[in-house]
């Protein structure tokens, strides 16, 4: 099975509402589950971080519907590659709050206080991910 690696960024619209992101998780831990998408979701209250892993139709097809998604303005692409295995294997959905742990790791990564996931690349935003990613881990043991 050939896979992908979709990473994208994308700006709250004044529709959004505090509630949307529990809204989204459980849709996306759904919709992700039944088609076989992993991947992470990084939140700051303004901008989306998101990785998502699968077969190129399935990522293909969530993206679409993220990129048409009101609660989203200016998707971006800012990655997208093959790719051997999967990196967020353990979730259809992983999260981490917008907790001062995620604040720093955007400061580690950006070195800006005010963090714009747009000024990132495909590599640097994967680092990131996989330093969240791994932050989770800890927590949850």
């Amino acid at each position: 099975m050939d896979l992908v690696r979709l990473i994208y960024t994308s700006t709250i619209t004044e529709q959004f509402e505090v509630e949307d992101i529990a809204r989204i998780l459980k849709s996306a831990r759904v919709n992700n589950k039944a088609l076989n998408v992993t991947g992470l979701l990084s939140f700051n209250r303004q901008f989306f971080l998101q990785c998502l892993e699968g077969t190129r139709q399935d990522v293909n097809q969530i993206y679409h519907k993220i990129a048409t998604d009101s609660r989203h303005k200016k998707p971006e692409i800012i990655g997208y590659q093959e790719i051997s295995h999967r990196e967020f294997d353990s979730w259809n959905m992983g999260y981490l709050q917008n907790t001062e742990s995620l604040r720093e790791l955007f400061y580690q990564h950006t070195r800006i206080i005010n963090f714009d996931p747009y000024n990132m690349n495909g590599e640097r935003a994967l680092s990131l991910l996989l330093d969240i990613r791994d932050e989770i881990k800890r927590a949850e043991v």
